[in-house]
């Protein structure tokens, strides 16, 4: 077996796991569906806050991009309409709340999910390590590149303080017969849309969506509430290996020791309402922390 077959063999074998690691049928399901149903909370969590802008600076914005074709095309009457209409959306908007400021208009959403329990992430990062010892530094990439968990959000921003002037001094140029200036004008004030990207971990999302649905069970399905809890502490020390969380931060462990709580709990005199409710709130507060966060400046040409 060659080098390279040899290593997509190990990556295949962490990716779907071993007779000894695999989770069990129901377990999968489990843990699939629940990814299914974080990923959709948190798109709808992420595109309402576009959904709220005006629609009159989303049309404004796109007949922007329009003008800049219609000018690269020497179609100079349509760009000229093109600016004029994106002009008058941004007064509109501005007239309805004048103090728009940074706006969040367009998102894209890219998801990447890795099918596997913290204990195959475990494996994958053993392995990485020892070819890395060895100086085989590629064949440890192509074990680590499989490592992700998470969705990357990328959220688009126009700054109604500048955008809407720069549209309104390149119609001005334009009908000046300043063809080019407008031109210079349109593109450089793409480089004013502020692109903020948000990672979100989800195997934090999972964690405590099967919190969540183990806390809504009837207080007889003890195993069953139990097993969702188990997934759960798997799910966080998955998101530890991931590197998206730290084990020592009082975050993580608030969580693991308020789960182990309820396990007890559970086992017990199962009253366990108001640790759930607290458990909750420091999932809010832990996945809170994990969202990295910078900004950027994005073209659109």
């Amino acid at each position: 077996m060659n080098k390279k077959l040899l290593i997509s063999s190990i990556v295949a074998l962490l990716l779907l796991g071993s007779t000894a690691n695999a989770k069990s049928t129901t377990e999968k399901a489990t843990i699939a569906q629940s990814t299914k149903s974080s990923i959709k909370k948190e798109n709808q969590k992420q595109e309402k806050t576009v959904n709220e802008a005006p629609k009159e600076i989303r049309n404004g914005f796109n007949q922007t991009l329009e003008a800049i074709n219609a000018l690269k095309e020497k179609n100079l009457k349509k760009a000229k309409k093109l600016l004029k209409s994106a002009t008058e959306n941004f007064s509109i908007a501005l007239k309805t709340d004048p103090k728009l400021d940074i706006v969040p208009f367009a998102q894209k959403i890219n998801v990447h999910e890795f099918l596997g329990n913290s204990a195959m992430v475990q494996k994958a990062l053993t392995l990485a390590n020892t070819l890395i010892l060895n100086y085989d530094t590629q064949s440890a990439r192509a074990v680590m590149m499989p490592l992700q968990d998470e969705m990357i959000v990328t959220t688009d921003a126009i700054p109604m303080k500048l955008y809407p002037i720069a549209t309104e001094n390149a119609l001005k140029a334009l009908e000046d017969g300043k063809q080019k200036e407008a031109l210079d004008i349109l593109e450089l004030s793409l480089n004013t849309i502020v692109s903020k990207v948000v990672l979100v971990p989800l195997p934090l999302l999972v964690a405590e969506d099967l919190v969540i649905t183990a806390s809504a069970l009837d207080k007889v399905k003890k195993e069953d509430a139990l097993g969702l809890l188990n997934l759960a502490q798997d799910e966080l020390k998955k998101a530890v290996f991931l590197g998206y969380t730290k084990k020592y931060t009082s975050g993580y462990k608030d969580l693991d020791e308020e789960i182990e709580a309820i396990k007890k709990e559970i086992k017990g005199k199962n009253v366990v309402e108001k640790l759930y409710d607290k458990l909750k709130e420091s999932f809010n507060s832990l996945i809170g922390q994990s969202r990295e966060v910078s900004s950027n400046d994005k073209s659109h040409k």
